[in-house]
């Protein structure tokens, strides 16, 4: 069920990407809203994120590398 819901988000943030790259923005109204569920434009990538997923992948990431040493 988790899986399915990231897919969906992943699709519209996709959607969101290419409006907002076709027509050069979104309504003030609409980025506001975004802002205030946690999706940001990455200005470098020109595309949408989830500050949420951003922050999971980057926890995960690290959980992963600190995992994997040696601190013995």
């Amino acid at each position: 069920m988790m899986e399915r819901l990231l897919t969906l988000e992943d699709d519209a943030l996709e959607r969101l990407t290419n409006e907002r790259r076709v027509s050069g923005s979104i309504p003030a109204e609409v980025e506001d809203t975004l802002i205030m569920l946690g999706v940001r434009w990455d200005e470098v990538e020109e595309e949408y994120f989830s500050i949420d997923k951003f922050q999971k992948e980057t926890f995960d990431r690290l959980a992963a590398e600190y995992v994997s040493q040696n601190y013995a």
